[in-house]
């Protein structure tokens, strides 16, 4: 019975101090929490050169014939100016009924292409040329062909960011970083132009701005949860 007795009692301990192992721990360490950012500049040697064809017309036929002969232009052009295919993106045409203030009931052709160039210069003349054959609807946009390796390079800096905050609270806190718990990441980078000075990054006409070296900025955002003690 004593030894029955013993038994129990070991067992009501060794039960109390497992139930008491969390709240030691929680007491022990404590949880930082904070958000960390990178950001690199890559040289902007690309040009996203994007063209809406639309036509608008009463008659859906016609709206359709004069869209399309707009696209064999376009296709024409691309071909004289050397654009290989896979610097080519483009999607279906769409065509949809559409009421304008002005023109009333008709019908709407929409069709979004994006040509990848490197050469500023070919870029202008391609506008000139388009307006001279009645596009009227066509942007363009600096990128990189180095932004993958942007991306990488600000993700890791956005980490020693997080890192960097981390330690700075913990110190304020008398505390130790120890490890780290999760970090939050999502896949999608901010890319954001930025204009330097002073340098040709491609041939561009005299007295054009775009003469100035380019940059793209890419920026990577985390979450980190650190341990500390």
């Amino acid at each position: 019975m004593k030894k029955l007795n013993r038994y129990i009692s070991f067992l009501t301990i060794l039960f109390l101090f497992v139930l008491m192992l969390p709240l030691h721990s929680s007491a022990q360490y404590m949880q930082i929490s904070v958000s960390g950012t990178g950001e690199v500049e890559a040289e902007a040697d690309l040009l996203l050169f994007n063209v809406t064809i639309t036509q608008f017309h009463g008659s859906p036929k016609t709206a359709f014939d004069r869209h399309k002969e707009q696209e064999s232009f376009l296709t024409r052009l691309l071909i004289s100016e050397n654009i290989a295919e896979e610097n080519i993106y483009t999607n279906p045409v769409n065509i949809s009924p559409m009421r304008r203030q002005q023109d009333g009931s008709g019908y709407e052709t929409r069709q979004n292409v994006t040509i990848r160039i490197d050469d500023v210069a070919q870029f202008e003349a391609m506008q000139i040329t388009l307006i001279e054959n009645g596009f009227v609807n066509f942007s363009g946009n600096f990128t990189s062909s180095m932004q993958k390796e942007a991306a990488d390079e600000a993700l890791a800096l956005a980490v020693e960011d997080a890192k960097m905050k981390a330690e700075i609270l913990a110190k304020a806190s008398g505390k130790e970083i120890i490890d780290i718990i999760t970090i939050e990441y999502g896949t999608r980078s901010e890319v954001s132009p930025r204009s330097a000075t002073a340098m040709y990054v491609m041939e561009a006409a005299d007295s054009s701005l775009l003469q100035f070296r380019q940059t793209i900025t890419v920026r990577e955002r985390v979450n980190v949860v650190f341990t500390a003690n």
